[in-house]
C-alpha cells in the first residue's frame, strides 16, 4: 500500500462526520440491482453508526425514480429533457426516492429525515444558519439526513450544477471528517488503472477524468473537481466502487480500495467562502478552486 494512504488510515478510520454520496445511476437499474446495491448501503451505514459515527447520505435519482415512475402508468406519456420535465419528474420521484431508503433504513433500525434545498436557500443568513441547525440537531437525534437538491423548482441558471459538488458543499457546511463519493467503476483511472492514491489534484488529472455516462449530470471530473475542494479544507475524499461488496466497511476498515485524494491543507471555510463558492458553480460553469 502507498505509505502515504497508509498514514492516512488513522484519520479514516476516526472520522466522526461523513458524508456518503449516491449518484442517479446506482438508483436506477434494473430493481434487483438496485436492491443489491441497497442492502450493501445499508448495512454499511449501520455498520458506521454502531461505530458511533455521524452519517449524512446525499442522493442523487429522483428524475430516475421519475422516469421508472412514468413508464409504469398506463398511458403512452414519455418525458424528454426539457426543464420544465424534468422538474415535473423530480417531483415525482423525490417521493418514491425517500420511500425506497424508508424501507431499507427502517431494515436496520435507523430513522431517515429529508432534506431538500437549493442554491436560494442558502443566499440569506438565516437561510445558512437555519439548514446548519437542522442538520445539527438531526445528527444530535441519530437520525439520517438524506439530502438532494430540490430539483423540482431549480432552473438551469440556479443550480449546484450537480450532486458531487452538492456532497461537497454539505461537507464544508456540516464540518465533515470525511466525503465517500460511491460511483459505478474502481475509482479514477488513468490508462485502464485505477489510481490508489492522489496527494494533490492537477490540471493533467481533471482533463483525463470524463463527464457523465449515465443517467447523472457528473462524471469523474465534477468528482475530482469537488475533491480538490474539500482537501483545502483538510478533508479526504474517497471515489469507490459501489457495485462491490461492502465497499464503505472495506475502505474504512482497510483503506486499501478506490481512489484516496488526501488532504493537502488546513483552510476554514467561512459562511461567506461557501456562499461564494456556490455562485461560481451555479449550474457547474465556474470556480477554481485548485
Amino acid at each position: 500500500m502507498n505509505m502515504e494512504r497508509h498514514a492516512l488510515s488513522d484519520k479514516i478510520r476516526s472520522a466522526e462526520k461523513i458524508v456518503i454520496k449516491v449518484g442517479s445511476a446506482r438508483l436506477s437499474g434494473p430493481a434487483s440491482e438496485v436492491n443489491d446495491f441497497l442492502f450493501q448501503l445499508v448495512s454499511d451505514i449501520r455498520y458506521l453508526r454502531d461505530l458511533g459515527k455521524k452519517v449524512i447520505l446525499v442522493s442523487s435519482g429522483a428524475i430516475a425514480r421519475g422516469r421508472l415512475l412514468l413508464n409504469e402508468l398506463p398511458s403512452s406519456i414519455s418525458a424528454g429533457d426539457s426543464l420544465s420535465e424534468k422538474q415535473a419528474l423530480a417531483a415525482m420521484g423525490q417521493n418514491r426516492l425517500v420511500n425506497l431508503y424508508d424501507s431499507f433504513f427502517s431494515k436496520v433500525n435507523l430513522s431517515i429525515a429529508q432534506i431538500l434545498f437549493g442554491v436560494l436557500d442558502l443566499e440569506s443568513k438565516e437561510g445558512y444558519k437555519n439548514l446548519k441547525n437542522t442538520f445539527t440537531q438531526l445528527l444530535k437525534w441519530g437520525i439520517l439526513p438524506v439530502v438532494n437538491e430540490n430539483d423540482s423548482v431549480a432552473t438551469e441558471e440556479v443550480k449546484f450544477g450537480d450532486n458531487d459538488m452538492l456532497s461537497a458543499l454539505v461537507s464544508l457546511i456540516v464540518e465533515a471528517d470525511l466525503l465517500i463519493i460511491l460511483t459505478g467503476v474502481d475509482g479514477f483511472l488513468k490508462d485502464g488503472e485505477t489510481v490508489p492514491f492522489l496527494k494533490k489534484i492537477g490540471k493533467e488529472d481533471l482533463d483525463l477524468a470524463g463527464g457523465p455516462s449515465g443517467p447523472g449530470t457528473g462524471g469523474m471530473f465534477t468528482k475530482l473537481k469537488s475533491a480538490a475542494l474539500l482537501s483545502e479544507a483538510g478533508v479526504p475524499t474517497a471515489i469507490l466502487n459501489g457495485n462491490k461488496m461492502h465497499v464503505i466497511r472495506e475502505f474504512l476498515d482497510h483503506n486499501s480500495v478506490g481512489t484516496l485524494i488526501a488532504p493537502s491543507g488546513n483552510r476554514i471555510f467561512s459562511e461567506e467562502d461557501v456562499k461564494e463558492i456556490i455562485r461560481k458553480n451555479k449550474n457547474g460553469n465556474g470556480g477554481n478552486h485548485l
